[in-house]
């Protein structure tokens, strides 16, 4: 079976076009958390310009540099500015994709707009009704809860966050954090794969301890036929790189 894969893999690399004739693909693809447009998925990116398609790397809020300058929902709504570059530069169809928290983003995206032609999550990650069991994010929601309470939600603080287990600190106001760790987080990825209307593409590295498998988000998307959930043989970080052959081959499937 993975000898298979990998062959399909390859030939999809080789045969890979845009989608239908008269219709030009453009892709948003984000990167990971305290990553950057030019960090993880820069090599995907790469391989999907070489196959005719268009792409927007955006940096997003929860980039290494701006961490967390904008809550969960407006950080959404910059992706909006994305598809309509990729639309003044031609793109009559817009899929949305991306790498661990910005595989989640796209998920939480597409549950949010009609109309795309698909949906991309490449290891997605960031599960605020998970990550909460930890003790040091719940004292940390706890105390942007408190804040928010007493009138001080936007207000600067320092606060608990966790990437492929590991923790490290990020100062963002309380309204914020609790936008992406309260147990109402616009990005609960079950919830946003239930209200997908665009198929779903869902890859997971066979190594990569944050994935939780495909009955957590994946199996809960509405049936699509052109739903899939790949594994490919990688940790959490090198997953866009794994995954060029499978996203290829899939997207040619759209163009179907």
């Amino acid at each position: 079976m993975l000898r298979r894969a990998f062959l399909v893999a390859a030939l999809a690399i080789a045969l890979a076009v845009p989608a239908r004739a008269g219709e030009k693909l453009g892709i948003v693809l984000m990167h990971g958390k305290d990553g950057s447009p030019d960090r993880g998925i820069a090599g995907l990116a790469a391989a999907l310009e070489r196959a005719g398609y268009l792409v927007d790397r955006p940096e997003m809020c929860w980039s290494r540099h701006r961490i967390y300058d904008k809550s969960y929902l407006d950080c959404l709504a910059e992706i909006d500015l994305a598809v309509a570059r990729l639309r003044a530069r031609g793109a009559t169809a817009i899929v949305v994709a991306g790498q661990s928290i910005g595989g989640a983003a796209a998920i939480a995206y597409g549950a949010r707009h009609a109309g795309l032609k698909g949906v991309i999550g490449i290891a997605p990650a960031h599960f605020p009704e998970r990550v909460v069991r930890r003790s040091d994010i719940a004292a940390s929601l706890a105390k942007a809860q408190a804040m928010i309470a007493a009138g001080r939600g936007d207000e600067r603080a320092t606060f608990v966050d966790v990437n492929v287990g590991a923790p490290f600190s990020v100062e963002t106001t309380a309204r914020i954090y609790v936008s992406f760790f309260g147990p109402d987080s616009p990005g609960v990825l079950p919830a946003n794969a239930a209200r997908l209307s665009a198929p779903l593409l869902y890859i997971a590295g066979s190594n990569d301890p944050t994935q939780p498998g495909p009955d957590y988000a994946f199996a809960k998307a509405p049936p699509n036929p052109l739903d899939r959930y790949v594994t490919v043989s990688s940790g959490h970080f090198n997953t866009p790189d794994a995954a060029t052959g499978a996203v290829l081959a899939w997207l040619e499937e759209l163009a179907r």
